[in-house]
């Protein structure tokens, strides 16, 4: 971690929090200005918008003095709406984000020395997300001197006194993967409120731990209670045994530090083993941690890569990805990442992680990869599950916004948990498409539903989908131990789902398709007659034979929604959405047609090079 001089440090300003959040702008600011700054960067092509800038950078070296410190859930019923770090200054607290991170710095006064501060506004308060690029400790002699290790009680970080009685437990393992942190409703044995039933919040993690004779004997123990934390082993670490922790109650608060050290090996001490049963037929053995739990990161030690069980298929294997966010969609539930792949946060147990703007650089670990195979598009779906953790690698540059995904309660926010992955990007992309076409003439709540009620978008959606692909969603401790079981076995082939589009943007897809098939069949040259445009195949060119092309609805991938309608210019039968009409020909619609029901029609496309493409249309179904 390059950090400035001393020198530079002396010099730089200091800013407080609370005049960031009393005057919230998005900034970017360092200790040392390498260059002259200037009022306005130029601002690099960002992805998909020429009306991104960079972030202002302060004029002036300036740096933030402050305590990096954990989340607070010491409440379960004000469980907050992100697992943040927090940065303090005394004159304000803010959520935050630190790349380089050291346990050591937990509870500890730091400098950060290169940072970029996004404010933000959630439901009824301000607030702000600080980004802490690079840092230092406020006292240099910390930088070697503190052993990076997380406690319960403070005290207990370097004591040699008792942790937890002769029955604790201890594991030295590698972080595989961390779950969100959720609350758990269950009859509790822990702590005071045993045989009662609480509700307990806490996280998930597997540790891939050791099985060697130094690590599975009471020498582990021993050297540690003593303070003589060495675990090397010349005969060398054996990593093959999966175990699950289960950090509840105050513990809960260690999930941004965990979190950030997967792929490291850590030693966790004062551990107690249950057997947790999460029904009455299945239960599983794990560690839980109690008030005297101490975790520490083993000292030079490289990040674990864990092998692949098998090869990426896309059919749900689960794997990891590094990407740029391009694009963050439908109120954060949809990142487009680099390479046509998209993030899907859509599982109820996700919340929100600020940090995930547009230009910021992810790395996705245990994500479930899918090729939906849909037939108007090709991409890769990186569904986020139970074992999912997104750490944010590189800030982004850009005056984007943070990431704050609202959780849903209603009905169709359930709908779409039930669904495989494949589906649940489809019925995201429908509802887009939906409150598009029918802006102004039906309401959100129509669209969307409510709590007891479905929308137009859940009804389109429930016609379609077959009654197998439905699963009842499961908490933590089931979504973990089935795990495998949403993968691999719940995709489908998702040929049958058509795209509902916007009339101006099927236009164009169909004239797309269009070109693309013709010219897959022979070649081809696009011919621009005014407004138009004529693919005349080359053999047809010559010979002046009048060929006609019918291409149906399932090879263009799309279908149509909305309302049949008279013009009462042309009295031709037009099919309208909010965004515009295009006239159809129906032969088989019933002459008891309502103007006011929304219509699904299938359609053909019809082309000759001697005319003009038109649409003939088939009426499918009255949908409201």
């Amino acid at each position: 971690m390059l950090l400035p001089s001393a020198t530079s440090m002396e010099d730089a300003n200091t800013a407080k929090l609370a005049d960031l959040l009393l005057f919230p702008r998005l900034l970017t600011a360092t200790a040392s200005l390498p260059f002259p700054p200037t009022p306005s960067p130029p601002s690099p092509p960002p992805p998909r918008s020429t009306h991104r800038r960079v972030l202002t950078a302060i004029n002036r070296p300036t740096i933030l003095v402050g305590t990096l410190a954990l989340p607070s859930h010491n409440d379960p019923s004000f469980y907050p709406t992100c697992s943040c770090f927090r940065f303090s200054d005394g004159s304000a607290t803010v959520c935050c984000d630190i790349l380089h991170f050291r346990a050591a710095a937990v509870g500890k006064q730091i400098h950060a020395t290169a940072w970029n501060f996004i404010p933000f506004k959630h439901r009824d308060h301000s607030g702000g997300f600080l980004e802490i690029i690079s840092w230092c400790f406020s006292d240099p002699n910390e930088k070697s001197n503190l052993a990076d290790s997380l406690a319960l009680a403070p005290n207990h970080h370097s004591s040699g006194s008792d942790r937890g009685g002769d029955s604790s437990r201890a594991v030295h393992g590698v972080v595989e993967s961390v779950s969100p942190v959720s609350v758990v409703p269950c009859a509790s044995s822990f702590g005071s409120n045993s045989g009662s039933k609480v509700n307990l919040l806490g996280f998930l993690v597997q540790l891939v731990c050791c099985e060697c004779r130094l690590c599975g004997s009471k020498v582990l123990m021993n050297n540690l209670k003593s303070d003589a934390f060495s675990i090397e082993n010349r005969n060398g670490h054996s990593f093959t045994k999966t175990e699950i922790l289960y950090f509840c109650g105050n513990a809960s608060s260690f999930h941004p530090a965990i979190t950030k050290l997967i792929g490291n090996r850590i030693v966790v001490l004062g551990l107690k083993k249950k057997l947790v049963y999460m029904t009455k037929e299945e239960s599983c053995l794990m560690y839980v941690t109690v008030d005297k739990t101490v975790l520490r990161v083993c000292p030079r030690s490289e990040k674990w890569v864990p092998c692949l069980k098998s090869r990426i298929k896309g059919k749900g294997e689960c794997g990891s990805y590094t990407g740029l966010v391009k694009g963050v969609y439908m109120q954060g539930m949809a990142l487009e990442l680099d390479h046509d792949v998209w993030l899907l946060l859509t599982d109820q147990l996700h919340t929100s992680i600020h940090g995930l703007r547009v230009g910021s650089i992810i790395s996705v670990r245990s994500v479930h990869f899918v090729d939906p195979k849909f037939p108007w598009t090709k991409v890769i779906i990186l569904g986020a599950c139970v074992k999912t953790s997104i750490i944010v690698e590189s800030f982004s540059p850009l005056e984007t916004a943070c990431n704050v995904v609202l959780q849903s309660t209603s009905m169709l926010g359930k709908f779409i948990q039930s669904l495989p992955f494949s589906a649940r990007l489809w019925v995201l992309l429908l509802v887009s498409s939906l409150r598009k076409m029918f802006a102004g003439i039906l309401s959100d709540k129509e669209i969307l539903g409510s709590k007891h009620k479905e929308g137009l978008a859940q009804m389109y959606a429930s016609s379609l989908l077959p009654p197998s692909v439905f699963q009842a969603q499961h908490g933590a401790f089931m979504g973990l131990c089935r795990h495998d079981l949403n993968g691999c076995g719940r995709e489908l082939h998702c040929g049958f789902l058509k795209m509902v589009i916007p009339m101006p943007i099927f236009i164009c897809h169909c004239i797309d398709t269009l070109h693309r098939t013709l010219k897959s069949e022979n070649h081809c040259k696009l011919l621009s007659v005014g407004n138009y445009f004529s693919i005349i195949p080359r053999q047809d060119r010559y010979n002046g034979r009048s060929v006609r092309r019918i291409i149906p609805s399932k090879d263009v991938g799309v279908v149509l929604l909305g309302y049949l309608k008279i013009n009462p210019l042309t009295r031709r039968l037009q099919l309208v959405d909010a965004t515009g009409g295009i006239d159809v020909l129906i032969p088989d619609l019933p002459l008891t047609w309502n103007p006011n029901e929304i219509y699904e029609v299938t359609f053909a496309l019809h082309y000759s090079h001697s005319t003009l493409p038109y649409f003939h249309c088939t009426y499918s179904s009255s949908l409201r």
